[in-house]
């Protein structure tokens, strides 16, 4: 279990609660009923029905109740990240962090962390097209970075990127070292 002052708990479970996308975006599911089935399959919420509609305030808090934060990101966060991206990208992304500038879009492009899409249909519309991808917040590159997609361009780090580097990492051990050790 990670040991977290009460400050940073705070801290982390208000970040947490006025997150945009849920859960920083680090889930599979790109959609409430989705992102449900994922979270009960990994054991959480199992009581809730899937007849039920909770809105994301009301599964935020019962997540923190039924793990607090400290579980969230031990259960949740942490393993979602280390499954998306490998120790070299984390210890790039840091490196760019810490020298206060975003990776090319080409960089993410080359590790398969972000790939142009041509339509115009949103991430939550329903698929028309299995061949056709939905456009938007679908990649692992935006749960790190805000990516501009029509001129295409990475804008700027995410609320998550601040998050991970100045506060999650330092949790899981020194900079660099928590998730790099044990990532593939």
């Amino acid at each position: 279990m990670l040991e977290i002052t009460r400050e940073t708990r705070d801290k982390l479970k208000r970040y947490l609660l006025n997150a945009d996308p849920f859960l920083w975006g680090v889930l599979d599911s790109k959609n409430k009923k989705g992102r449900l089935k994922e979270l009960k399959g990994m054991g959480f919420l199992t009581y809730y029905s899937d007849s039920m509609n909770p809105n994301y305030a009301r599964i935020n808090q019962d997540l923190l109740v039924e793990l607090g934060i400290e579980g969230v990101l031990e259960h949740i966060v942490v393993p979602k990240i280390k499954g998306l991206f490998t120790k070299e990208i984390i210890e790039y992304f840091r490196r760019c962090w810490e020298q206060g500038q975003t990776p090319a879009l080409d960089y993410l492009r080359e590790k398969g962390l972000y790939r142009r899409r041509y339509t115009s249909r949103e991430v939550y519309e329903t698929h028309l097209h299995v061949d056709e991808p939905p456009s938007g917040y679908k990649d692992p590159a935006f749960v790190f970075f805000q990516i501009q997609t029509q001129f295409n361009f990475v804008e700027r780090w995410t609320t998550f990127g601040a998050l991970w580097f100045e506060e999650i990492e330092l949790l899981l051990g020194t900079p660099g070292k928590g998730i790099a050790e044990s990532s593939r």
